[in-house]
C-alpha cells in the first residue's frame, strides 16, 4: 500500500497508509461489460428512431412500453452497480430477472420459430414484419424481427456473463481464498 507523509494541522509529521481498492475481478468487469451493453443497444433501440430495424421513422418515437421501458433501464443500470460493487444477493437477483427475460423471449420468439406457429399469431408477426428481417422465415416459422434478434443475444450474453460472475464470487464467498505460507529456506532441527 502507498504511504503519503506529510505534516498535520498541528505541524506534526505523520504517515497515512491509503486502502487500495479491492480489485474487481475479471468475470464481474465482463458481466459488467455485457450488461452495459445490453443497457446500451436498450435503451438506443427503444428511443432512437432507427427506421425499419425499430419501427420508429420519426423524433419522438412513439413507445408505446415507455414506463416498463424506463423500469428496465434502471434495473440494468441497478445490475451493472451490483456487479462492479460484487453485491451478491443483488447479482442472483439480477441473474433472476434476466432468467425472466430470456424465457419471455424463448416462449414469444424462439419457440414458435422453431415449432412453427398457426394463424392465431398471424396479428403478431404482421406487426414485426415490416421490421428488418435477419432470419429467413421458413413456412409458418417466423423468426424474430433483426432488432429482437440481437437484443436476445445481448440479453444472453449478460445472463451468461453475469451468471459466470455470480458463481466466481458466491464461491469466493463461502470458500475465501486461504494465504499461502511462505516456507523458509532453513529448517528447524
Amino acid at each position: 500500500m502507498p504511504v503519503f507523509s506529510g505534516q498535520g494541522p498541528t505541524g506534526m509529521v505523520r504517515s497515512v497508509q491509503a486502502k487500495e481498492a479491492p480489485a474487481i475481478p475479471k468475470a464481474n468487469r465482463v458481466g459488467v461489460v455485457f450488461i452495459a451493453l445490453l443497457f446500451s443497444y436498450y435503451e438506443i433501440y427503444r428511443w432512437i428512431p432507427l427506421g425499419s430495424w425499430n419501427g420508429e421513422f420519426h423524433w419522438p418515437v412513439s413507445n408505446d412500453q415507455f414506463y416498463p421501458d424506463l423500469v428496465i433501464g434502471l434495473l440494468l443500470l441497478w445490475m451493472i452497480s451490483t456487479f462492479w460493487r460484487r453485491r451478491i444477493v443483488g447479482m442472483w437477483i439480477g441473474i433472476s430477472l434476466l432468467t425472466l427475460w430470456l424465457g419471455i423471449h424463448l416462449s414469444d420468439w424462439w419457440i414458435p420459430y422453431l415449432r412453427g406457429t398457426g394463424s392465431e399469431r398471424e396479428g403478431f408477426y404482421r406487426f414485426y414484419s415490416s421490421r428488418t428481417q435477419i432470419l429467413p422465415v421458413i413456412g409458418r416459422h417466423h423468426p424474430p424481427d433483426g432488432g429482437h434478434a440481437i437484443l436476445d443475444l445481448f440479453v444472453l450474453s449478460a445472463f451468461i456473463f453475469g451468471l459466470r460472475a455470480a458463481f466466481v464470487d458466491s464461491r469466493k464467498r463461502i470458500r475465501p481464498e486461504l494465504p499461502i505460507k511462505q516456507v523458509s529456506s532453513k529448517t528447524n532441527r
